[in-house]
């Protein structure tokens, strides 16, 4: 523990931090606290200091008809068709950031309301649990957060939005018999969504059983659902169009924040099988939030991702933020072919993606499809949530009643269940 966290004293004995497993602390060597943190702790400095307290209790943090996918493509299943065969690699003239990219790498908040509303939260947060919180050893997915800071969306919802590019590259992929070149379209469906999905706003949190169904015009089915409570992991099965692919996996994310940063671990997994048996297998990146008290927010996607298609020997490791001479958010690595190298991927997650010097997108030209939610869902349908349906509605109070009542019949389940589980062993 950082030496500015044992001078400090918590300014209230009031937390709202559910009970303590081992999952709530950090174990593993995952790089979660950052050098302007350290630098920060250092010099003995206070971020929490820096804000001003302008919090409005019964206000959210954005407008719910700004969340709905304004600007993303709501073509018929014959138009997507159309835009998939028309696809073709675009120029490649220029090394283009979007114009939100931070000076340094990765993509700044440009929302100001949602700045001073985060950190005004985060500040009342500390003051409630303590400083520790800022250690980088607590596990955030265990603290509760106030509603307000919280979008009508919930993490399942939030999971699936990163298929949005897949109507275009994955269906693409279906139309070649190229291992190789599958593998490609693989790649860049996965690094151009995080263009998409990377955002500063939170979502719910999923409840245990809770569902999602969703779909795309062109046939795609998208299924999702919360398997386990702590750790938290979502489990997601997406069928594309006449079942070419299926793209599946699941999310087990954590959260640690530092002085003035927070990082999003997730240590799941997920493959893509084409209908002719080939197989992809993938993980992903974590995401690092910086200047989450003072200076300027931003957002970047950290670490490697590695793609393998162990049948056909192809791997690539991207290391992101290791190119030199470049801003964080570019990548660089070669795809090998049984050790020998094939291909090389080179661009930022906020701009392009080449192979080869052949550009396979560009944010200028590429539009994501809308998703569209199941009409008729399942009773554990995400969007039945009553803190969602307040939250949406703009009852903010109404929305944090709903929240705690939901948390507190979940956390008495999962007593349940663990007294269950007692009675079982003690049986035998």
């Amino acid at each position: 523990m950082l030496s500015w966290f044992k001078k400090k004293k918590p300014e209230t004995n009031q937390p709202q931090q559910e009970e303590k497993d081992e999952s709530d602390f950090v174990e593993d060597d995952t790089q979660v606290v950052t050098n302007e943190d350290k630098e920060l702790e250092e010099k003995g400095f206070d971020p929490i200091a820096q804000v001003q307290e302008q919090d409005k209790e019964n206000e959210g943090i954005a407008d719910p008809d700004k969340l709905e996918y304004i600007g993303y493509l709501d073509l018929s299943g014959d138009e997507m068709l159309q835009v998939v065969l028309n696809l073709k690699n675009f120029p490649n003239d220029d090394e283009i950031r979007h114009v939100e990219g931070y000076e340094k790498g990765g993509r700044i908040c440009a929302d100001k309301k949602v700045v001073s509303k985060a950190r005004s939260v985060g500040k009342e947060m500390v003051k409630q649990i303590g400083k520790k919180i800022l250690s980088g050893s607590l596990n955030l997915t265990k603290v509760s957060f106030p509603i307000r800071v919280m979008i009508p969306k919930t993490a399942l919802e939030t999971a699936v939005h990163g298929t949005s590019i897949f109507p275009l590259y994955i269906t693409k992929a279906t139309m070649t018999p190229d291992f190789l070149e599958r593998f490609k379209l693989v790649i860049t469906a996965t690094l151009s969504s995080f263009f998409w999905t990377n955002t500063f706003l939170k979502p719910l949190n999923p409840i245990l059983g809770e569902t999602l169904q969703a779909s795309y015009n062109d046939g795609t089915q998208i299924y999702c659902e919360q398997i386990m409570h702590h750790p938290p992991v979502s489990y997601f099965l997406v069928y594309g169009p006449n079942k070419k692919y299926k793209y599946y996996g699941y999310y087990l994310v954590e959260g640690r924040a530092g002085l003035n940063s927070v990082t999003i671990i997730n240590k799941g997994k997920r493959s893509i099988e084409f209908n002719d048996g080939q197989k992809i297998d993938f993980d992903f990146p974590n995401e690092l939030y910086s200047g989450t008290f003072f200076g300027q927010l931003r957002q970047e996607s950290i670490n490697k991702i590695t793609f393998q298609d162990k049948a056909n020997g192809l791997q690539c490791i991207i290391d992101i933020g290791k190119v030199k001479k470049k801003t964080s958010d570019y990548f660089q690595a070669d795809i090998t072919c049984k050790g020998q190298k094939v291909s090389t991927v080179f661009g930022t997650y906020i701009g392009f993606i080449n192979f080869d010097n052949v550009r396979y997108w560009d944010y200028r030209y590429v539009v994501p499809f809308k998703i569209k939610m199941e009409k008729q869902p399942l009773e554990s349908d995400h969007k039945n949530r009553s803190d969602l349906q307040s939250l949406k509605a703009g009852d903010i109070p109404m929305a944090q009643k709903n929240k705690e009542l939901l948390e507190n019949i979940q956390r008495n389940d999962r007593k349940l269940r663990e007294q269950n589980e007692k009675q079982k062993k003690q049986k035998k």
